[in-house]
């Protein structure tokens, strides 16, 4: 029966993936488009920062429904710890190609900061009102896109969706900035504010890929799991039996979306095998209906003390 419940929540969870990528898919794809028109008729580079980061998020949102529903396959012969480690990949790939599309706006923006400046080149920009007022939209729809994949992120403890909510928390800066960069260009009449706004903006989209990238090497390379995942671990652990003497040897780590826990329990010596075996159980059937887990539990008799 909880081995049903464990399946059916997991379907269900795989579905909700989904389906939370697929609408983030299609938000960007309307922002993508109509950006990429601003862009052709403006010629702003903030613009074509965030027509570029919005197609991008896209592509990554499209790609991101079918890895959360991969990712969630059963372990097979092949693999064995089951296949969430697509997820971090997934996310390492994300990061790298935020920071492609920045490099590429850093350059062009350089060079027309260095021409404006140094050869005397102008600037041409056509900016109103109505472009202002369509990235302050952007902004709003990329605000409850990032908060949607943030939450069912969290939920499903999903390495793919929370890489993609920082995607569009870039979505949503560049919306700003270029709200920003167009209403100071109508203000004060100086194109040459565009670039300089883009050069900037760029600079802290790499900055938060980076972040990005980090933790999911991090898993990647079996980093040791968050402390307060630990702390809870092991707090369900000892509420589990009250025989159980003390938790060593504990670790933990985590591949996509699910948890790995090994350690070693001490127990008392005038326990029964089934007795012992009865513990072990319960610890395991505990740990997997509060974390999408693997455990491997390791008894000890009290009377051989391990240290930790």
């Amino acid at each position: 029966m909880l081995n049903d419940n464990i399946l059916d929540k997991g379907q269900l969870n795989s579905k909700l993936a989904q389906r939370t990528a697929l609408i983030a898919a299609l938000c960007a794809a309307g922002l993508a488009l109509g950006k990429f028109s601003l862009f052709l008729l403006s010629g702003s580079l903030v613009v074509a920062l965030s027509a570029w980061d919005s197609a991008m998020d896209m592509l990554v949102s499209l790609i991101n429904r079918k890895i959360v529903a991969y990712s969630r396959l059963d372990a097979d012969d092949n693999h064995p710890y089951g296949h969430g480690r697509v997820e971090s990949i997934a996310a390492l790939g994300q990061g790298c190609l935020i920071i492609g599309g920045a490099i590429g706006i850093i350059a062009s923006s350089g060079r027309q900061i260095y021409d404006y400046f140094f050869d005397n080149v102008k600037i041409h920009f056509h900016a109103n009102w109505n472009q202002v007022i369509f990235f302050g939209f952007a902004a709003a729809v990329s605000l409850f896109v990032t908060k949607l994949l943030k939450n069912n992120g969290k939920k499903l403890n999903s390495p793919a969706l929370l890489a993609d909510s920082e995607h569009y928390k870039v979505d949503l800066v560049t919306n700003l900035a270029s709200g920003l960069a167009i209403f100071f260009v109508i203000i004060l009449g100086n194109p040459i504010l565009d670039p300089i706004i883009a050069f900037v903006f760029s600079i802290y989209i790499i900055y938060g890929a980076f972040g990005l990238i980090k933790t999911s090497i991090n898993e990647l390379m079996d980093h040791d799991i968050l402390d307060e995942v630990k702390l809870k671990a092991k707090e369900i652990i000892k509420n589990t039996d009250n025989r159980i003497e003390d938790i060593h040897r504990f670790r933990g780590r985590k591949s996509g979306h699910k948890y790995f826990f090994d350690f070693h329990v001490t127990l008392p010596d005038n326990l029964t095998f089934n007795e012992v075996h009865l513990i072990i159980e319960k610890i395991e059937k505990s740990l997997e209906s509060s974390f999408d887990s693997d455990v491997i539990v390791h008894a000890d008799p009290s009377s051989v003390r391990i240290k930790s």
